[in-house]
């Protein structure tokens, strides 16, 4: 009896399982990815009718100085103590863009905070200190 001869195959990759398994590591990533944006601080800025919007890019724009409601001071999205506050801002002063500065507090933050910070921000001498508002809600 004779039997066939033995065919040699070429290995093939299969393309389909390749493609669905990058696709679900795509939706698992997308899904899992967690976006960066400033809400770890969520400040409720002044509102003011007279409010510009920032017109310049994010890498033209001046460096942020935040004070929040409980009266934390953030420089760089991290907590300055009081005893760094004036040499983390000669530091953001020096680096800035027309030694320009943007603030940025809490419309329930402490007056005295505020005012100690811009007091501060003006020692290490910033040029142009940028108060930052809200255009109040149209109804």
């Amino acid at each position: 009896m004779r039997l066939a001869p033995l065919r040699s195959h070429k290995p093939e990759i299969q393309m389909s399982p390749l493609i669905d398994i990058i696709f679900l590591l795509l939706i698992f990533y997308a899904v899992t990815t967690q976006f960066v944006t400033d809400e770890r601080l969520k400040l409720k800025l002044p509102e003011a009718e007279t409010a510009e919007t920032a017109g310049v890019s994010r890498e033209e724009r001046p460096p942020e100085v935040k004070i929040a409601a409980d009266g934390t001071i953030w420089i760089d999205d991290r907590i300055v103590q009081e005893s760094e506050l004036e040499n983390r801002m000669r530091e953001l002063v020096e680096r800035a863009p027309d030694n320009a500065v943007i603030l940025k507090g809490d419309r329930s933050a402490d007056y005295g905070v505020v005012v100690h910070v811009l007091d501060v921000a003006r020692k290490v001498g910033a040029n142009m200190i940028q108060m930052s508002t809200e255009k109040p809600q149209e109804q």
